[in-house]
């Protein structure tokens, strides 16, 4: 069975199992770019919004009880996860999301006319733009999802970041006693424990969250009910009103109408926000992954302070060898976050006139990175973070042989003094406590005092 759907392009037929329509149907051949197409948050977060239009077309009195009921029904059980596959639309498509937004109003309409026991395509009954796009634009719809789904995601990344914040913290009191070789410039440095390291991570990343957070507040502006130029035209009596409000109601998050339709829609900038939010999250982490692989390189012939959980072999021709491989993996997802930041910050400033059309590739840089980054988070802590360990005996002997410590001696002997005494020590292979002694100027035990006491407790 089939039926014929007819645009102002020509007619096609589409199979009659299917939900969308004419335009889904184009677009579907026009884009066949990554095959990636909207995951459950961009459905459920459009199918939101069409429904909280419906609600409000319905107060404002525009759309009639039987249609709205009908058009609430269908995006009930699509948000209930009932023909998402039916959301066909590439990534990458026609610019500002206009493929996407028809794709959701036919699909809707065409359940909407299944659950009033009418025909698919009897569009006199329920259209998709007439009835389901009622009072909106891809304009503003398309922009407003994209803050449904970004804030959504953000909420979960940031609930990861506590989650590895409180692991890390665990860490640090669980390891500041084990005293180890600070290093800077890779070289020997004065002594740190493994605590203080675990600790400088996790207040960075602390910080991370909080410009996480602050950039979260700027997503809850919302575009709809600016149609198709920031005006408002063609919306019904106090739709921005009642559809933020239905859209607040039935998330519970608590959006709000902008007070400037134009600007919010002419300018981007508040997914930038968000954006260079998640990526500083991506530039300490990676730089955290990095430190755990250099402090657990080895065994035998690198630093090798930290023990990690073996969760796979290393080497398809070395036997025994195990790699830091969720860092690694960290380490890449991290690398493609901060590169889609480039990406999202290019289409973010490509806005002209009353439009930015790159919403599409804004969206998917953004709500990608989100994900990678949330997925990877949850990976990062439970599989490596939680079951890190102090290598102590290597810390030890790091410590005993590291020249760093020297430096904790300045004050009683004075900076040149000992840089003569490191010197003497690397070429004679002597201690640094028995050329400090030989100084005359401190004893053994204020010696042994000096050491002890250069290692701050956190």
């Amino acid at each position: 069975m089939s039926r014929i759907e007819r645009d102002v392009i020509g007619e096609v037929k589409i199979e009659d199992s299917l939900y969308y329509g004419i335009n889904t149907l184009r677009a579907g051949e026009n884009f066949k770019i990554t095959g990636q197409t909207a995951d459950s948050d961009h459905v459920e977060s459009m199918v939101i919004i069409k429904r909280s239009a419906a609600i409000a077309n319905r107060i404002g009195g525009k759309l009639p009880d039987d249609r709205a009921d009908a058009i609430v029904r269908a995006c009930d059980r699509i948000i209930k996860g009932e023909i998402h596959d039916q959301f066909i639309i590439d990534v990458f498509q026609a610019g500002a999301g206009t493929s996407y937004n028809m794709n959701a109003n036919e699909v809707i309409a065409n359940l909407a006319l299944e659950t009033a026991g009418k025909k698919k395509g009897d569009y006199s009954f329920i259209h998709p733009n007439d009835h389901v796009n009622m009072s909106q634009s891809t304009n503003d719809v398309y922009p407003t999802m994209m803050r449904l789904v970004a804030y959504r995601k953000a909420k979960k990344l940031s609930g990861e970041v506590a989650l590895l914040i409180d692991s890390l913290k665990k860490k640090a009191g669980e390891m500041k006693d084990i005293v180890k070789p600070g290093r800077t410039h890779l070289q020997d440095a004065a002594p740190v424990t493994l605590g203080i390291e675990m600790s400088a991570w996790a207040y960075t990343l602390e910080k991370d969250r909080k410009e996480l957070e602050s950039a979260m507040e700027y997503i809850l502006e919302l575009n709809i009910g600016g149609t198709a130029v920031g005006t408002g035209i063609n919306t019904s009596p106090n739709y921005q009103e009642n559809v933020v409000k239905e859209i607040k109601k039935y998330t519970g998050f608590t959006y709000t109408a902008s007070k400037n339709l134009p600007g919010i829609m002419e300018f981007m900038t508040d997914f930038s926000r968000l954006m260079n939010a998640t990526t500083n999250i991506a530039l300490d982490v990676t730089k955290i992954s990095n430190d755990i692989r250099l402090l657990y390189s080895g065994p035998g012939a690198g630093i090798h302070e930290i023990k990690i959980p073996a969760v796979q072999q290393g080497s398809s021709i070395m036997p025994g060898k195990i790699n830091p491989s969720i860092a690694e993996a960290m380490n890449m997802i991290c690398h493609s976050v901060i590169g889609a930041q480039q990406a999202l910050n290019i289409s973010v400033q490509a806005g002209q006139l009353e439009l930015n059309v790159m919403m599409p590739h804004i969206d998917y840089e953004l709500t990608r990175s989100e994900d990678i980054l949330t997925n990877g988070l949850s990976m990062f802590r439970t599989k490596l973070i939680d079951g890190l360990k102090a290598e102590e005996e290597s810390c030890k002997e790091h410590r005993s042989r590291s020249f760093g410590s020297a430096a904790l001696l300045n004050p009683y002997l004075g900076y040149d003094n000992v840089a003569k005494i490191v010197k003497e020590a690397l070429e004679t292979g002597k201690t640094i406590k028995s050329l400090a002694l030989a100084t005359g100027k401190i004893t053994g035990e204020q010696f042994d005092t000096i050491m002890a006491g250069g290692v701050p407790k956190n």
